[in-house]
């Protein structure tokens, strides 16, 4: 007979389940498609998803239209020395870059005291998509279920940016499409720039 040692067995501990971020979802594709397009991975992957949600809400908005902002707002998030770590935020806060025209600043007055963008004397666009806060507390959306949205996350923003655009309609048309990237900016440079980019990004 086999002698037993007094007490229990080692307790065995129930293994917790492997929790999966939504952007995941499309992270294999974001791998396949980063280098070809010459897109950081990690921004791919937010731009990725915020069309994939939108489109599930019934908006005809593409990847590209959002790479396009993204590489236009703050070149995906890599702007003032930023990256984008795997968490999906800014290892920068971005604000007010205004990369089109840095000789051209444009004076917006305050609508949220500081609270969004820390300046409480005028507004500026903030986060990797350099939204504004008026916009953003009209729009703000998380991919992460029951956390607030950060204007420092480029999930949030890619996302928060896609509601924006999708609120004005149908953006089939090339004014429907036009008219959506007029809301993030109405100047026309940056609209030019901006449809550059996403026919780039399309191909």
């Amino acid at each position: 007979m086999l002698a037993t040692t007094g007490g229990c067995a080692d307790r065995l501990e129930a293994s917790q389940p492997v929790v999966h971020a939504p952007t995941d979802s499309v992270a294999d594709w974001s791998r396949n498609h980063a280098q070809p397009y010459g897109i950081p991975e990690r921004a791919l992957r937010s731009y990725a998803y915020a069309a994939y949600r939108v489109q599930k809400d019934g908006c005809s908005l593409g990847w590209p239209t959002i790479a396009a902002l993204g590489a236009v707002l703050s070149d995906h998030g890599r702007a003032a020395g930023s990256s984008v770590s795997e968490d999906g935020k800014t290892t920068v806060p971005l604000r007010g870059l205004n990369l089109l025209r840095p000789d051209h600043p444009v004076a917006v007055p305050d609508t949220d005291q500081g609270r969004i963008d820390g300046n409480p004397t005028q507004d500026v666009p903030v986060g990797p998509m350099q939204i504004m806060p008026s916009r953003w507390e009209q729009y703000a959306a998380t991919v992460e279920p029951q956390t607030p949205p950060e204007v420092d996350s480029m999930d949030d923003a890619s996302l928060t940016v896609a509601r924006l655009m999708c609120s004005k309609g149908n953006l089939n048309s090339p004014d429907g499409w036009a008219g959506a990237i007029s809301e993030v900016d109405p100047d026309q440079d940056f609209v030019k720039a901006v449809h550059a980019k996403a026919e780039e990004y399309s191909r």
